[in-house]
């Protein structure tokens, strides 16, 4: 789960809205999900951050090119039969009654992580991928052998204990994603361990935290 660049705003015509909502400092409209007028340009800015990644897991919710920043027009996203996998999430759903709307609580997300794993979860932000604290280098390790996300080895016991929880409530390990993971994974160190290809000119379009940390042991076993 790599670091996100939030601040990065296509969406201009949904982001003065939200804006203004903010300064008003009333309660947020109700959340209703696709019947929001901005419910597209959100998802799409969102998925354009993430090039088209769950925020969470990194499995492939839709194609870069459809989020490519010019596809938007006069800040909306002008793409008109936008298609893609994942629900819109609340990171925080303690927010979701008074602040239905807010940037920095959003996020698009594989659907049954959503729905099965995360829900309604109390969450701590140590693993916010928005977060200007956020920083996967520190926080996370994954087991090449197990493919497992774990809390970096380096952390005090109480952040392990945090980042640990965290893990299992954004559902990095849930086990349909981990077993395609998996099978991506060994494919393409497969394609590197043959000569077929090489770590810094293969294709990774999914799950790339994951790969580079196998990567990254590869390197120091080989050296």
């Amino acid at each position: 789960m790599r670091k996100l660049n939030k601040p990065k705003i296509l969406s201009t015509k949904y982001k003065e809205w939200e804006e203004e909502l903010e300064r008003s400092g009333n309660p947020h409209p109700v959340y209703n999900s696709s019947r929001n007028r901005f419910y597209k340009d959100i998802v799409a800015n969102l998925l354009h951050i993430q090039d088209g990644l769950c925020a969470y897991t990194e499995i492939r919710l839709c194609d870069e090119d459809i989020v490519d920043n010019h596809n938007w027009e006069n800040g909306k996203f002008a793409v008109n039969n936008f298609e893609f996998k994942g629900q819109l999430d609340h990171f925080d759903p303690s927010l979701k009654t008074e602040k239905a709307w807010l940037w920095s609580n959003f996020y698009v997300v594989d659907s049954d992580v959503n729905m099965k794993k995360k829900r309604d979860s109390e969450v701590d932000s140590i693993l916010d991928p928005g977060s200007v604290d956020y920083d996967e280098h520190r926080y996370l390790d994954y087991s090449c052998s197990t493919h497992l996300f774990i809390a970096n080895s380096n952390l005090t016991p109480d952040e392990k204990e945090r980042v640990n929880s965290m893990i299992s409530v954004l559902g990095l390990n849930y086990g349909p994603i981990k077993d395609i993971r998996r099978r991506f994974l060994s494919e393409k160190f497969k394609s590197i361990d043959f000569g077929l290809e090489d770590s810094d000119t293969v294709v990774i379009d999914e799950f790339p935290t994951a790969f580079r940390i196998c990567a990254e042991k590869q390197v120091r076993i080989l050296n």
